[in-house]
């Protein structure tokens, strides 16, 4: 792991639970030198991603200027959310895109809302790599080496078994979910929801995200299956063909 990544993982220890954090909480739980630990925390400052406070450190503006650079900048986020708008007005449900970050799915956008229903992971929350739709979806479109590597460091979790017990198993599975095109799940996340997701592409195969459709169980019995998943694979696509690079080169006019 590089100093870069060390200094970073400092961000990763905040929560809901743990909003402020003392240099020697840190470097016992990153198991860093003291004198690393206050360097790394120092130039964090510096460019506003920690604040200081009696003592105690927490996560800085910087963060929240980030996140609005992002909602800015980011091609998947941009053009998938028009697209999710248009599914969530007419069928009722919630959208989400996510995307995939080193091992970790994180939805980066979700579209609609339901006072009588809500989801656990909404944006910016890491969904459970091996479980949900949304996933699922993007974990079987990885090239082959890497969804191998993924797989041996975590085969002995509970929700990789559940897909299968050796890589043999698991790797068929994840075939049949990128033949298949969508895939359905059924209460993986919250109770009582459904979520219907297909991956966004871009030209050369290689997987960007994903588009899902989430719905409370009594809605999503009023919808044929089929007709769920093809509405969400033409929109993933849809969102596809639009990202950076997927765009056809104009071809030039005729002599």
């Amino acid at each position: 792991m590089s100093s870069l990544t060390r200094m970073l993982s400092i961000l990763g220890l905040f929560s809901k639970e743990h909003t402020a954090l003392s240099a020697d909480a840190i470097a016992d739980e990153l198991q860093l030198a003291r004198t690393t630990c206050y360097r790394y925390i120092k130039e964090l400052m510096q460019a506003g991603l920690l604040v200081s406070n009696m003592g105690l450190y927490g996560l800085g503006p910087r963060i929240i200027q980030l996140d609005y650079q992002i909602r800015e900048t980011d091609p998947l986020l941009n053009i998938g959310r028009g697209v999710l708008a248009e599914l969530v007005a007419s069928t009722g449900g919630i959208g989400l895109l996510a995307t995939i970050y080193d091992s970790q799915i994180i939805n980066i956008h979700q579209e609609g809302d339901n006072r009588d229903w809500a989801i656990t992971y909404s944006r910016g929350k890491a969904v459970p790599t091996f479980r949900s739709a949304s996933s699922k979806v993007i974990l079987a479109h990885l090239k082959q080496p890497r969804l191998k590597r993924l797989w041996k460091t975590r085969q002995h979790e509970a929700d990789v078994r559940a897909i299968g017990p050796d890589w043999e198993s698991f790797k068929a599975h994840m075939q049949a979910i990128k033949e298949h095109g969508y895939w359905i799940s059924h209460g993986e996340l919250d109770a009582g929801s459904d979520g219907v997701a297909a991956p966004i592409l871009y030209r050369d195969g290689t997987v960007a995200g994903s588009l899902t459709l989430v719905f409370n169980h009594e809605r999503y019995c009023l919808y044929n299956e089929e007709f769920l998943g093809k509405l969400v694979m033409d929109a993933a696509t849809r969102v596809g063909a639009l990202l950076p690079g997927n765009l056809e080169e104009p071809r030039p006019a005729p002599p």
